[in-house]
């Protein structure tokens, strides 16, 4: 068996939440990268509630697509983790329908040459 046949393993799907903290949790994303893990962590530290104590993630191996993202909270009496980065991925969500709608709009406005 050549070094190019070994199989590849197939990607984990879904999330998986690890940690016994709700104020401090790490949480694994399938079919996923650097992509997804960097403008989390963004706006997870960038927060405007100034509650996000650490926010970080990492790419275990490149050849596996699972990222994992840590979020920890300043104080376990305000808003727990989960809350923290739903909130980060919902802000994401909008900010990439905003793009969507930009670029959609410019490529409108393009005037075609023939």
């Amino acid at each position: 068996m050549s070094v190019n046949s070994t199989p590849i393993q197939p990607v984990p799907v879904g999330l998986e939440v690890l940690g016994n903290s709700e104020y401090s949790q790490t949480y694994r994303v399938g079919g996923h990268d650097h992509t997804l893990g960097n403008p989390i962590r963004h706006l997870l530290v960038s927060s405007q509630s100034n509650d996000v104590d650490f926010a970080g993630y990492s790419v275990p191996h490149p050849s596996e697509r699972v990222v994992q993202i840590r979020v920890q909270m300043k104080n376990d009496k305000g808003r727990k983790a989960d809350e923290a980065i739903v909130d980060a991925c919902d802000t994401l969500k909008e900010l990439c329908q905003h793009i969507k709608a930009k670029v959609e709009q410019a490529h409108d406005n393009v005037v075609k040459v023939e």
